[in-house]
């Protein structure tokens, strides 16, 4: 077998044990030398800490996954929020910009969640997030390219996975037909929602391009043009059932606007050369139907 150790980039990944980053670790851990530092190994809210712990490892890479991502919690908790969420991406990216490290971030398209444009959004439009979280991303992007101007953001969809042994699996898209089907209960899914919903294994086995992709934002997942609703009755037919049985419209939910946070995955496409490339969300999920 050949020595191919040279050519091993050294990542640093936060949020390892996590459910993107434990993915993530899993399928690059042959190919490069990871670094998975737990919270007491380094405390992203910590300057000091952030710039020991990197200074000591001195990686590559630095893809930082590690966040609070419920944006429930986020709302009753803001000042927890902006630590994590805001001065956490700040503290990796001067660390970032000190040691030369390439600095890769996730943010999330619900920065788009206060837009009342219909269609696929980009990156340029202008965005004014609804909730703290969004507002949070927002603010960690800019922070993060003012300190350090070739760090990427990615901003995640709604990812979703089947259960694997010894890997987080949170509540999502999937899990919860699934527990619908299993016990007969019917579900609600908002037909005033326009939203992208990723299978992390397009997220994984996208993720290297990101490395080499120039500094600035970019979306990065599933693009979708139904709304979730349909989003949910289209899976369910996949899947061999009646969703008249098992989906429920709800036209209630987002009354003041339509609430639209369907990403367009050209700047990347383009930017990656072709190499960053997404199935859309209908095409994910069909996938995905074939593996169960």
């Amino acid at each position: 077998m050949p020595d191919n150790r040279h050519t091993m980039k050294k990542i640093l990944i936060t949020g390892a044990s996590g459910f993107v980053g434990g993915r993530i670790a899993e399928a690059l851990k042959d190919s490069q030398i990871i670094i998975a530092p737990r919270h007491k190994d380094m405390d992203i809210t910590s300057e000091v800490e952030t710039e020991k712990f990197i200074a000591e490892c001195a990686p590559d890479i630095i893809l930082h996954l590690a966040a609070i991502s419920n944006t429930g919690y986020c709302e009753e908790h803001p000042e927890e929020s902006y630590l994590v969420n805001v001065t956490g991406v700040e503290n990796l990216a001067k660390a970032a910009a000190r040691h030369k490290a390439k600095f890769v971030f996730f943010s999330s398209d619900q920065i788009y969640n206060g837009n009342h444009e219909i269609g696929l959004l980009n990156e340029d439009i202008p965005v004014s997030p609804e909730n703290h979280y969004g507002r949070h991303k927002l603010l960690a992007e800019k922070r993060a390219l003012n300190i350090c101007s070739d760090t990427v953001a990615l901003r995640a969809t709604w990812m979703y996975d089947i259960e694997r042994p010894g890997m987080h699996t949170h509540l999502n898209f999937i899990r919860n037909i699934k527990t619908a089907i299993e016990t007969g209960t019917p579900l609600k899914f908002a037909k005033r929602e326009f939203r992208g919903i990723t299978w992390i294994e397009d997220v994984v086995r996208n993720i290297q391009p990101t490395f080499a992709l120039p500094g600035g934002v970019y979306n990065f997942g599933a693009e979708n043009t139904m709304n979730t609703y349909e989003t949910a009755c289209e899976y369910v037919r996949m899947l061999g059932h009646d969703p008249n049985k098992l989906i429920i419209a709800d036209n209630d939910r987002f009354p003041e606007h339509i609430r639209n946070i369907s990403i367009s995955m050209e700047k990347a496409h383009k930017e990656s050369n072709g190499r960053i490339r997404f199935r859309n969300t209908l095409d994910g999920l069909k996938k995905f139907s074939e593996t169960l």
